[in-house]
């Protein structure tokens, strides 16, 4: 390289490397505040033709920081349209943002003649999508007053997926747009957002890298959340767009938070829990009824939206909820499950109290590129929301159906009407929807509440199902509730087969509940005495059954069944005790020698006088010759010599 030409390409690259790019322009370039357009468009031509293009960029760079605005709208006519665009995009982003705003404005009037404004266009994308969020929502500001159609343009422009804007750039226009009083276009950039989000296809990773289904929502929460803890934006938007006037506003806000709900992943759905704890009854039916059928179908999000809203305080408007749900055909079918979570009371979403509604949002880290704002580091808050949402398992055995051996005696003078259950008669057993327990701490509604709830519904007109359903939820849910509550619940069932087929579910979900590791098995004995006091026979039968051969696991704990016997047999319930231990040990299929040893040692330690008996009836009379004589071979070994010759003698 010779060095006339190593000096020359010095000078055309130095100002590349200038610390302030535009004042070395200004200072290089001060010519083209002097020279005619015309000129100055063939001095461009030639820079091209003779390979300067680096110097004719920074020559129209130059003009568009330097001359007027108004010069600048005058003469773009005169350029070629791509140097006119470059031109204004220029000045557009490096000039102060009100003159942004005047050029735009000015742009606007001289190509308002024309059928299209490409150059005001261009302006307005080059804004919203590369100044920083505060100089968009001043450019904003002042074309709201002056130009209200390019202001909902920017924010359109900001809104739209191929803005490149990440979540957290949006919840920073928003935040910035309401601090310079532009509170309808906040709202519109909001209501935008959120409508793409909801209409993206699944899966689709929006800028911020947040590309799992439901993430996107999540992210968005989040950096809201980071922004304004405690100012509810999402919120307070979806509640003033939910109680507006206009019917049809009011219906696609709807539809909009159920496909928003629907999309949301795995964790804590802060918007669910929101809608769930604070909306009105109407809204909440007719949004789970969209989360129930069609596009939004998604029933484990309509059955977490429900148990929120079954956790309302004021008995009042749960009656009004029962009623509209059970109005909703969608929702027809499922007012046995609202039931049980109004019974069950409120729930915990997992990760302690959200008063007011507001919760910690998972925000995934947004990833600005150059030119957009970066405060921070711009991750959002990792919210602690990865706890179950209150969602019930119940573990049933099948058929719920009353065999012969429910269907004794349950109470001396309860008629049996032979009615049967009417329309819920299919559903008699245990519903699976969340009433068997569950460790999660729920406080079950009193009795008061319950029986004011079902004067309610009769206020509120409902279908007299609604109050049959309610009797039988509240007869089986049994945690939280003494052996006395159990029974007078029981006694509110109206009538006497429901009654029958509610005391055959209350003894098993009792059985279930004591066989949880941390089980109170005194509150167990408790609950037996009360139903065996109260003559529900059936009940505590139930309860025997289900804990000598449990329906939800292969094995048995034969320590915890001897346990229990003998409980119930220092309580006086010695007939109870005793069949506890026969319906144990004659389950041969399931009883191990092991077992036999373990409830021998429980038995001669109350002691049982009926202990010899009980062994020839039960191990005795096994029909499996080589099972039976295993276990009489574990209790020689374990020094139970005379229980063994009580097996034996059974044969003789």
């Amino acid at each position: 390289m010779s060095g006339a030409h190593g000096r020359a390409a010095g000078r055309r690259t130095e100002h590349l490397f200038q610390l302030d790019l535009a004042e070395s322009l200004n200072e290089a370039y001060a010519w083209v505040t002097r020279i005619q357009v015309a000129q100055f468009v063939g001095i461009l031509s030639r820079m091209r033709e003779e390979h300067r293009e680096a110097m004719a960029m920074r020559a129209l760079h130059a003009f568009a920081l330097r001359r007027p605005v108004h010069e600048l709208v005058r003469l773009a006519d005169h350029f070629d349209g791509r140097d006119a665009v470059m031109m204004m995009a220029t000045a557009a982003l490096s000039r102060p943002v009100g003159e942004a705003a005047e050029l735009a404005l000015m742009q606007y009037e001289a190509e308002s003649g024309g059928e299209r404004a490409l150059i005001t266009a261009s302006i307005v994308h080059d804004v919203a999508c590369q100044r920083t969020a505060f100089d968009v929502a001043v450019f904003v500001r002042v074309l709201e007053q002056r130009e209200p159609t390019l202001a909902k343009r920017t924010v359109q422009v900001f809104a739209s997926p191929g803005s490149g804007r990440t979540n957290l750039d949006k919840a920073l226009l928003h935040t910035a747009l309401r601090d310079e009083g532009c509170h309808r276009e906040a709202d519109r950039l909001l209501g935008l957002t959120l409508r793409a989000i909801a209409d993206s296809p699944p899966g689709a990773a929006g800028p911020g890298g947040a590309g799992e289904e439901g993430e996107e929502m999540a992210d968005l929460a989040g950096a809201f959340q980071h922004l304004s803890p405690a100012g509810r934006i999402l919120e307070r938007w979806v509640e003033e767009r939910l109680n507006a006037s206009d019917a049809t506003e009011v219906e696609r806000t709807r539809e909009l938070v159920a496909r928003l709900i629907a999309r949301r992943g795995a964790g804590h759905d802060a918007l669910a829990e929101h809608i769930g704890r604070t909306a009105q009854p109407r809204h909440v039916v007719k949004l789970c009824a969209l989360l129930a059928r069609g596009d939004t179908a998604s029933p484990a999000k309509c059955a977490l939206v429900r148990r929120y809203a079954a956790g309302h305080k004021n008995v009042q408007e749960l009656a009004v909820l029962v009623t509209f749900w059970h109005k909703e055909p969608a929702l027809t079918r499922t007012t046995r499950e609202l039931l049980t979570d109004i019974v069950a009371g409120a729930h915990d979403s997992g990760a302690g109290a959200h008063g007011s509604g507001t919760a910690v949002y998972r925000s995934g880290t947004a990833v600005h590129r150059a030119g957009t704002d970066v405060f921070g580091s711009g991750a959002g808050s990792e919210g602690a929301r990865a706890g179950a949402e209150g969602a019930r398992v119940v573990v049933q055995r099948s058929g719920a159906g009353v065999d012969g051996s429910r269907a004794g005696a349950e109470r001396a003078g309860a008629a049996d009407d032979g009615s049967g259950m009417g329309s819920d008669g299919s559903r008699a057993g245990p519903d699976g929807s969340g009433a068997a327990p569950d460790g999660s701490g729920a406080v079950p509604r009193t009795l008061n509440e319950l029986r004011q709830l079902d004067e309610w519904l009769r206020v509120e007109d409902a279908d007299p199902q609604c109050s049959q359903m309610l009797g039988h939820a509240a007869a089986v849910h049994v945690e939280g509730r003494s052996g006395a509550d159990l029974v007078t619940l029981l006694g509110r069932v109206a009538r006497s087969r429901d009654r029958t087929r509610a005391a055959d579910t209350v003894g098993r979900r009792l059985a279930m509940a004591v066989m949880r590791p941390d089980a109170d098995r005194d509150r167990f004995v408790d609950c037996l005495r009360a139903l065996h006091d109260a003559r529900y026979s059936v009940a505590v039968r139930a309860a025997c059954r289900e804990l000598s051969d449990p329906s939800h696991a292969l094995t048995v704990d034969a320590g915890l069944v001897a346990d229990v016997a003998g409980r119930l047999h220092r309580a006086g319930l010695h007939k109870v005790a005793w069949t506890l231990l026969e319906r144990l040990l004659e389950n041969e299929q399931l009883v191990t020698p092991a077992d036999v040893v373990e409830v021998v040692g429980g038995v001669l330690a109350l002691p049982l006088p009926d202990a010899e008996l009980l062994l020839r009836a039960t191990v005795g009379r096994w029909s499996d010759v080589g099972h039976r004589d295993d276990a009489v071979t574990a209790l020689r070994d374990a020094g139970r010599r005379e229980a063994a010759e009580w097996v034996i003698k059974s044969l003789r």
